[in-house]
């Protein structure tokens, strides 16, 4: 059974080079390096291939911006719609909010609340309220198992790492 996550902002005592952010979307797996814009931007451009997005009105857009709890519920719809997972946070930071951010801007453009789409223009645009709240969605956890499978599928975890996960698992 996979367990329920509260997505956390790990902070690092130093800045990592770079903080991969590792999701399951709609069963695909994204590896998204958050520190880096143009991987923000590649997916801003891979969420492109969505045609479905969750409804959102005018009505949601005015009771958001008067009521952090229509927020939330409205971000939660985001994550429930696309089916988003939780795989790892590799190298502390994770930055989930500019990925929510990415989503929400394109859900808002395809129930036409906005005039465009453009990735280059939203990246690290959103608020602190914005941030906050994408820390208190609920986002599932993939199992063990293909927490493990997928991280040694995208070479985030070699031989060593690999046997000392077995090892803990057989003890």
């Amino acid at each position: 059974m996979r367990r329920l996550v509260r997505m956390e902002r790990e902070r690092a005592p130093f800045q990592p080079t770079c903080s991969e952010l590792v999701l399951k979307i709609k069963g695909d797996v994204y590896d998204i390096h958050t520190d880096y814009g143009d991987d923000l931007e590649w997916f801003a451009e891979a969420i492109k291939s969505f045609e479905d997005v969750p409804k959102i009105t005018q009505e949601d857009l005015v009771l958001i911006a008067i009521d952090e709890d229509h927020l939330r519920e409205v971000l939660q719809r985001i994550v429930n719609f696309f089916e988003i997972e939780f795989v790892d946070n590799i190298g502390g930071g994770g930055n989930f909010e500019s990925v929510m951010w990415i989503l929400y801007q394109y859900v808002l453009y395809k129930n036409g609340l906005i005039k465009e789409f453009d990735p280059q223009k939203i990246i690290w645009e959103e608020t602190k309220k914005f941030e906050e709240v994408c820390y208190t969605l609920d986002v599932r956890a993939v199992s063990d198992e293909e927490h493990r499978r997928i991280l040694t599928e995208i070479g985030a975890l070699d031989e060593e790492e690999l046997e000392e996960d077995e090892c803990e698992d057989s003890s």
